[in-house]
């Protein structure tokens, strides 16, 4: 996600530019595949959501640092569940249990167990919003192109894998109707920061393009999320996910190497 003048770049790229297209390709067609095709069973849940609203919406805010606090357990439990067996595991007796509170104290800030995941998925948002745009933010001034892309990439990546229960809630058919407009929006922010990051550094760059080749760099980064969501397979099946991610990581900076090499930075 990072945009530097061809001077600052020692360009030894390990792929071609084939490969990166080819890659980009089908990591594009993959994410506009979850980002827009909805089952039928996905829809009903949206559905059942928007009909019962009420029911979905936490019963009481908490107030002051006490409440605070005991919502925060209830949500932290409800990670760990999730993180260990998925949005099945999350029921108020096992919060209740897990937590060592009555299961009145769940029910006092949460109706249910969509109301929980909402309220898990909005604060997972949150700090993945502001974990991104910090990320993207940083002075990568005086770093070559490598050393820029590690810089931003590695700490979003941390975030993901930091957090197991944003897994769940990201990648299942109960996580797509919870985290959607979410995830719509933290896409969005993203992609305009990846922007802004790239008139930073090539103010010249014509607004076309720069949309361009910020969507290709969102997707390459989203590509490396997905592993990350299928992490516990991969090592199963004998895959090391960390060169997986660093084989991505290079196909962003051999793509932004091309795009980014004809380029005349006043």
């Amino acid at each position: 996600m990072i945009f530097i003048p061809v001077d600052l770049i020692a360009c030894k790229p390990s792929l071609n530019l084939a490969s990166v297209s080819y890659y980009s390709h089908h990591i594009l067609q993959y994410m506009s595949k979850n980002s827009h095709g909805q089952s039928p069973g996905n829809e009903q849940v949206e559905s059942s959501a928007v009909k019962d609203d009420n029911l979905q919406k936490s019963r009481r805010k908490p107030s002051g640092d006490r409440g605070r606090q005991r919502r925060d357990l209830i949500l932290d439990t409800a990670a760990n569940l999730l993180a260990e067996g998925g949005t099945e595991a999350i029921n108020t007796n096992a919060l209740a249990d897990r937590a060592n509170i009555s299961i009145g104290s769940v029910y006092q800030y949460f109706s249910n167990k969509e109301s929980i995941l909402t309220a898990l998925g909005e604060r997972y948002m949150q700090q993945l919003s502001r974990n991104t745009v910090a990320a993207l933010q940083q002075d990568v001034s005086g770093l070559d192109f490598a050393a820029m892309v590690d810089r931003v990439i590695d700490p979003m990546i941390a975030f993901e894998r930091q957090h197991p229960a944003f897994r769940h809630l990201n990648a299942g058919q109960e996580g797509e109707g919870i985290l959607a407009e979410g995830a719509k929006r933290v896409d969005q922010e993203i992609l305009a920061t990846i922007y802004d990051l790239l008139l930073r550094v090539c103010p010249h760059l014509h607004p076309t393009q720069g949309w361009q080749i910020a969507r290709v760099t969102k997707a390459l980064y989203k590509g490396m999320s997905y592993l990350i969501q299928q992490e516990k397979e991969i090592q199963n099946a004998g895959g090391d996910i960390n060169n997986m991610i660093a084989d991505m990581k290079r196909m962003m900076v051999t793509y932004l190497e091309d795009q980014l090499g004809q380029l005349t930075v006043g």
